[in-house]
């Protein structure tokens, strides 16, 4: 009789402990009312709470001689400012036939968030023909 009592204490005390954990992990915040009520007001303004850009561009020159040009613009950085920023900025250029041309450019803007702002830019750029060119810009701006 003993023993199932103390399996079933056992187990409330394993569901409870992760939990407790949970409220006491973490950073803690000097005014935690304060944080609440500007997210509340933010909220109410009509401003997003986050905002992702995502711009990405492929550009290639495959026959001999050819020449391809491309240009990519993304333009978010009207309006509010979000609490997250997030923008991404992606280019593949390829020039692989002999005396091909390949240029691109690609430019992104976007807020700068009030808590948080990530940017993140990749290229890449191949010119693989014999006398072939490939030229790549690719900018994050604020």
């Amino acid at each position: 009789m003993l023993r199932p009592m103390l399996t079933a204490a056992a187990l409330a005390l394993c569901a409870a402990l992760p939990a407790a954990a949970q409220d006491f992990g973490g950073v803690r915040m000097r005014n935690q009312e304060s944080v609440v009520d500007r997210l509340d007001s933010f909220n109410r303004s009509g401003c997003r709470l986050s905002q992702t850009s995502v711009t990405v561009g492929v550009n290639r020159a495959f026959a001999p001689g050819s020449a391809a040009q491309q240009q990519i613009a993304t333009d978010g950085s009207g309006g509010c400012r979000p609490l997250v920023s997030n923008q991404i900025t992606a280019g593949l250029n390829l020039s692989l036939g002999s005396r091909s041309v390949a240029e691109q450019s690609i430019q992104s803007r976007q807020p700068r968030g009030l808590l948080a702002t990530n940017d993140v830019s990749r290229g890449v750029n191949i010119a693989a023909g014999a006398r072939s060119a490939a030229v790549q810009r690719i900018q994050n701006s604020r």
